[in-house]
């Protein structure tokens, strides 16, 4: 609904208050708001409201209304610092109404959507001049309470600046609104039109170097400085009525937001606050916005008040999977991307009904896994601005599954609705169920006579045929007869006991292989039997071949000379010729001389 006020009572909404009445714009040309937006808040001066009761007016809060602002969390509101400062001095918090949850004005004087503000924050930088750092903060007397007309907003980030900055085209990908002025009665923009309802409209993105050259062009001396942004619509369409004013934000829409407008609008990022412009409508002068990503950092530091501080969580990103069978042990990456540290924070996790979870992090408690949810509350030391911290946890799967992927979905919340960017607050970790599949082979592969003795080499190769499930903790064992002699006996990978011994290999991944080289001693003539296995941390698949016997015959004519044995840290990386050629890097000769990685095609 259009509504046309008297200049009598338009004197109202500056009368004995300490609100700015200077260059505040509103929305022209656009339409009504769709329901969708659910952030927005109307402020109003309260004695303006009580004034304009006084006189019976149809619409006290309407005609109170002056400035917009975009609810943060439960308890904090952004708008203006023109909305909330003349002349160096701040407007009385007393003085101060917000109307949220509705995109009417048409409210009673003492609805229970009006709430009382406890204290005004200004940045100190603001000059009201220049229009720098025109940005402020309000604190809500109570706590908002959060619903299906009530949200709080997303602020924008640098990197939403950024992936603006680099679109292709910027038609109209900006929403701004508010209650302003709409049109006007006549060709001299003297009758202002208002709206008792909420109004949008679609902008185009400014790049700040064509504003400032737009502006240096029409004789304005505004310096368009990195903390400010800019929108306009050149070529105006209007509204199905035929609006001659064009499309812009106006008088009275001060303080409110200005959004990259996504598919879902309530998770819009607001990119700007509504700060200063001239002529509405103009195609030629862009209007001007507090450019939000700029002052994080000051926000997140003026809200550090007890248990409301707004914070910026999320789940990182982690491409890798975790892997096992039956208990799997996993990390929740939990990151603070911004720049205050956190703490007091919900992590919510949704698994299937067969898991259950337990975790013995520090500081954080979680209540027993129910029907495939775990919630688990952190109170512990804060997790520092721009760093992450894993949180680890164990699944136990009661099925005992194998050779599935098991996708888990994590949240982080902060309470009181303090997360100003939750756009990335949830974030999936995979794990991957089941055992490796291990196969072991070997055979000889040289032979030389040495020190009045025969040595023998012979290649044991352990494989792991699973597609996804690594082998943790991989190693050969076995024992050797009497008649047979280690060579070299002092690799740190391998040990020996009574001829008895085991080499580790580590981690083996899915799809690959290692190859040891075992180097033995014995008299001309010797033949015997030597059993090889393979064992690892986590077990294996059923119809895995884990152990293998190679057959050492000392007077074989048919292999080649074994190549000298240099001293571990001179030796060359083999060539994958087979028995010729130099022996692997750290060539072990208790058992293993290195494993040569291999990834099977």
């Amino acid at each position: 609904m259009k509504y046309r006020i008297t200049a009598a009572l338009a004197a109202t909404f500056v009368s004995g208050s300490l609100f700015a009445a200077t260059a505040t714009p509103r929305i022209v040309g656009g339409d009504d708001a769709d329901t969708d937006w659910l952030s927005l808040v109307a402020l109003i001066d309260v004695p303006a409201k009580q004034e304009a009761a006084s006189a019976w007016a149809t619409y006290p809060v309407f005609q109170a209304q002056y400035c917009g602002g975009t609810l943060l969390s439960q308890d904090w509101v952004l708008t203006a610092a023109h909305c909330v400062q003349f002349n160096g001095v701040n407007t009385n918090a007393a003085d101060i109404e917000l109307l949220i949850g509705s995109q009417t004005l048409d409210v009673a004087t003492n609805s229970p959507l009006l709430h009382s503000a406890a204290s005004v924050i200004v940045h100190p930088g603001y000059n009201q001049l220049t229009n720098a750092n025109d940005i402020a903060l309000i604190q809500l007397d109570e706590p908002v309470t959060i619903g299906s007309n009530v949200q709080p907003g997303v602020l924008a980030t640098p990197g939403t600046d950024e992936k603006t900055e680099e679109l292709s085209n910027y038609n109209d990908i900006l929403s701004a609104l508010g209650w302003g002025v709409v049109t006007y009665d006549d060709p001299e923009r003297q009758q202002p039109v208002y709206s008792l309802d909420l109004q949008e409209v679609a902008l185009d993105y400014v790049p700040n170097a064509f504003c400032q050259n737009s502006y240096n062009l029409n004789g304005n001396s505004e310096s368009i400085l990195d903390s400010m942004l800019c929108a306009n619509e050149p070529s105006p369409d209007g509204n199905p009525d035929g609006d001659p004013f064009g499309e812009d934000s106006c008088q009275g829409d001060s303080g409110g937001p200005l959004f990259v407008t996504n598919t879902a609008l309530n998770d819009s990022p607001q990119v700007g606050v509504t700060s200063f412009g001239y002529a509405c409508g103009d195609a030629d002068l862009p209007g001007v916005y507090t450019r939000v990503s700029e002052y994080l950092d000051w926000i997140e530091q003026q809200t550090s008040i007890a248990d409301l501080a707004l914070r910026n969580l999320a789940i990182a990103e982690n491409p890798d999977s975790f892997q096992g069978f039956q208990t799997i042990d996993f990390q929740i990456p939990v990151e603070n991307a911004g720049n205050k540290g956190a703490t007091n924070f919900a992590l919510t996790i949704e698994h299937p009904k067969a898991f259950s979870l337990s975790s013995s992090e520090a500081g954080l408690s979680c209540a027993a896994s129910s029907n495939g949810l775990t919630e688990c509350n952190y109170d512990g030391t804060a997790i520092l601005g721009g760093s992450t911290k894993s949180l680890a946890f164990t699944a136990t799967d009661a099925n005992s599954q194998s050779g599935a992927t098991v996708q888990i979905q994590a949240t982080v919340e902060l309470d009181r609705s303090r997360d100003y960017h939750r756009l990335n607050n949830t974030g999936t970790i995979t794990l991957q169920l089941g055992q490796p599949e291990l196969t072991i082979t070997a055979e000889p592969v040289c032979l030389s006579s040495r020190n009045n003795a025969v040595e023998m080499r012979f290649e044991a190769s352990v494989a792991n045929l699973d597609d996804a499930i690594d082998s943790v903790g991989t190693r050969v064992t076995g024992s050797l007869p009497e008649a047979l002699t280690l060579v070299n006996k002092n690799l740190s990978s391998c040990t020996e006991d009574n001829g008895d011994y085991l080499c580790q290999l580590g981690l083996l991944e899915a799809n690959s292989e290692k190859a040891l080289t075992v180097a033995i001693q014995a008299a001309a003539e010797t033949m015997a039997m030597v059993t090889i296995a393979v064992e690892n941390d986590n077990g294996t698949q059923v119809g895995s071949s884990l152990e293998t016997t190679v057959a050492l015959d000392f007077s074989r004519e048919d292999l080649e000379a074994c190549p000298s044995v240099t001293p571990p840290s001179t030796l060359a990386p083999r060539s994958s010729g087979g028995g010729g050629g130099s022996l692997p890097l750290g060539l072990l000769s208790l058992l293993m001389m290195f494993g040569l990685y291999r990834r099977k095609a």
